[in-house]
């Protein structure tokens, strides 16, 4: 499983507008974060680069269940409260190559490390992090990592899934069925609620791709 990382308190998920967000990769990072008592922070880097719509549309799924950070290394946006928020922690950045992770760290901890940049032909960042290395600033302990593009999903059972989904979890007593996965069941309060749109549906069909991942991972275990 990559990162090489352990024991750390907080996940900081780097997110930007371009290289285009993997957001089944951010699913399986929330959900390692889940499984393993670690605390996710969706970090929207290069707000400037954003509309207010699209900042909204980005948070939109996540909001009430995941902290979020919006940043601009540029002006400054959010590095304060981003550093508050990971005050007396370990907190290690994760997610693509050239989202920005390490020009975060260089402002928070006021380093001047190597940052990447954009391949023009494929539109998918340089790593430039070769390996990993925490740096201290402050009451603050950060790790920088390689970018990444894939990530195991840990190994959990597949009708277990939906109880790391919090806003699944305050709906499941209305289910027909009190174990429902919310996936093929009659009578379920989960896409009762994707349908009225009080749940994201771009989130539930990623919620529903892990699923099938999960059953068929154990599947091919177990059977």
């Amino acid at each position: 499983m990559r990162p090489y990382v352990a024991n750390i308190d907080t996940l900081l998920i780097v997110v930007a507008q371009v290289p285009q967000p993997d957001w089944i990769l951010i699913e399986k990072l929330i959900l390692n974060c889940h499984i393993q008592n670690i605390r996710p922070i969706i970090c929207i880097n290069k707000s400037d680069l954003l509309s207010e719509k699209e900042i909204k549309e980005w948070i939109y799924p996540y909001k009430g269940e995941i902290e979020i950070a919006v940043l601009s290394t540029l002006s400054g946006q959010g590095v304060d409260e981003l550093k508050n928020m990971i005050k007396g922690q370990l907190a290690c950045f994760a997610g693509q190559s050239a989202v920005g992770k390490t020009s975060i760290l260089n402002v928070i901890c006021q380093k001047d490390c190597e940052v990447g940049e954009l391949s023009r032909k494929i539109e998918r960042g340089k790593n430039t992090t070769r390996h990993v290395e925490i740096f201290e600033c402050d009451e603050i302990k950060v790790i920088d990592t390689c970018g990444f593009s894939i990530l195991e999903t840990v190994d959990i059972k597949y009708d277990e899934l939906m109880y790391y989904y919090d806003s699944f979890v305050k709906l499941q007593h209305l289910c027909r069925y009190p174990n429902c996965t919310h996936t093929s069941e009659p009578d379920c309060a989960v896409k009762k609620a994707v349908k009225s749109k009080e749940i994201n549906q771009e989130r539930y069909q990623r919620y529903l791709g892990l699923f099938d991942e999960l059953k068929e991972n154990w599947r091919k275990k177990y059977e």
